[in-house]
């Protein structure tokens, strides 16, 4: 009778508080899906099967961020009803229910969540609601705990460091040796698509004059395709072939911008788990936060975890501290979910600036841009993808696709095998670092 009641009330609060039509206005491809279809896909894969408790999650996520948080109190209780070692919904119902003032029921939830697994996250939670509670000693000793799972948790050590248990760490190093990857390259145009500046829109005016060039205009020996015909397996190969690289340069970066996203997300996982490549994510915060599984998930398999800023924004356009504002909220939701540390950037849209580098080298992160330009956002078409990509491909370089829409996944596997039969490995962009230092 109780699971009936919950039931009830999970369809009650789900088809009654969003308008279906809200979900069907359009929104700008070049960036990530908006929350309202993010809720209507949610809603509709609940709809189909109410014991989704990773969907239940993420509504209840949704629903918070929207301020109705009793809505998702009551989502996150039901989803635990239905699995109680889903250790996501702990993390969220314990900081709700902290958040509304509930204390002792917060601290009985974390402590339950650590009777299914000793999370790092759930140590560091209790330690701040104790911190908050001025319980200073219990909370030092939950963020110790918090250290000796996962070491590289910059947020309990610094609530250790102004607790005074730790000695205040040294002043950031500005000598840290990061690098930038990728280079501004026009992508392959395809029939009487018009053609891209060399350097993408974004990138600001006074970069631009740093490189003592003017703003970039189309050449006449930019490629021009103006008869499309998709290529063949065995054409893919050749074009590899030709490459001519000796065999210490067989490698590429595969990476996906703007996820997670629900189903393509899984989709690309699941290719790259069959082929026996890694790739790497530069997920948008807000949306990392909505489907935490799969961010744990990307990691687990081994696959690296970029920033690409909490909400894709330019940080070409705004001041520096909007900036760390934004990406040491996603550094710190990243690091909450699979406790390691996150230090590849890639700017949203390519826009950078002499001083994104700087804030950027400051801080020991990489900037990730790329080296050949899917368009996956521009044409969908998996052939037209395909052909961009080997028009572009090179040795040691990065690939750019976003896993927010469905074409890379379509021609995925015929790319990776070309390159497997070619003797290429896909290599994540640590990977990439590593043997660029190697070299």
């Amino acid at each position: 009778m109780k699971t009936k009641k919950l039931l009830l009330l999970l369809f009650i609060i789900l088809f009654n508080q969003v308008s279906v039509d809200a979900a069907r206005n359009s929104f700008d491809q070049h960036t990530p899906p908006d929350v309202k279809k993010d809720f209507v896909l949610l809603r509709d894969r609940v709809k189909r099967n109410p014991r989704d408790v990773a969907a239940i999650n993420s509504l209840g996520i949704i629903y918070a961020n929207a301020g109705q948080l009793d809505d998702a109190i009551k989502l996150w209780q039901y989803g635990l009803g239905i699995n109680p070692d889903y250790i996501h919904l702990y993390n969220n119902l314990g900081s709700a229910l902290k958040q509304k003032g509930r204390i002792d029921e917060a601290r009985m939830i974390f402590k339950a969540g650590l009777m299914h697994e000793r999370s790092h996250l759930i140590y560091y939670n209790l330690g701040t609601l104790e911190k908050e509670n001025k319980e200073m000693v219990r909370a030092a000793e939950y963020f110790k705990s918090c250290l000796e799972i996962s070491p590289d948790f910059q947020p309990a050590r610094q609530q250790l460091e102004q607790m005074g248990y730790f000695p205040k760490m040294a002043a950031k190093n500005t000598h840290i040796p990061t690098m930038t990857l990728g280079s501004y390259k026009p992508p392959v145009e395809i029939g009487n698509i018009e053609l891209t500046p060399i350097y993408p829109s974004g990138i600001s005016q006074d970069e631009n004059k740093e490189k003592k060039t003017k703003t970039p205009t189309t050449k006449k020996t930019d490629k021009i395709v103006k008869e499309f015909k998709p290529l063949s397996y065995d054409e893919c190969c050749k074009i590899i072939r030709n490459l001519n690289a000796p065999s210490h340069r067989k490698y590429v970066a595969l990476t996906f911008d703007d996820g997670p996203h629900h189903t393509l997300t899984p989709e690309i996982l699941n290719i790259l788990k069959n082929e026996g490549a890694k790739g790497t994510f530069f997920v948008v915060g807000n949306r990392a936060e909505t489907y935490p599984d799969l961010v744990s998930r990307i990691s687990a398999e081994g696959h690296d975890i970029g920033n690409h800023t909490w909400n894709h924004i330019s940080l070409a356009k705004n001041t520096t501290e909007v900036d760390l504002k934004s990406l040491n909220k996603t550094n710190n939701l990243i690091a909450g979910i699979i406790g390691k540390n996150c230090n590849l950037v890639r700017p949203p849209y390519g826009a950078t600036s002499s001083r994104v580098k700087a804030m950027l080298q400051e801080n020991g992160w990489h900037q990730v841009l790329w080296d050949s330009d899917s368009r996956d956002w521009q044409n969908k078409n998996p052939d037209v993808i395909l052909y961009r990509v080997m028009k572009s491909i090179e040795p040691g370089g990065i690939i750019l696709f976003h896993d927010i829409h469905p074409g890379a996944a379509k021609m995925l596997p015929t790319l990776i095998r070309a390159l497997k039969s070619e003797g290429y490995r896909c290599v994540t962009i640590s990977e990439l670092i590593a043997l660029k230092n190697a070299s």
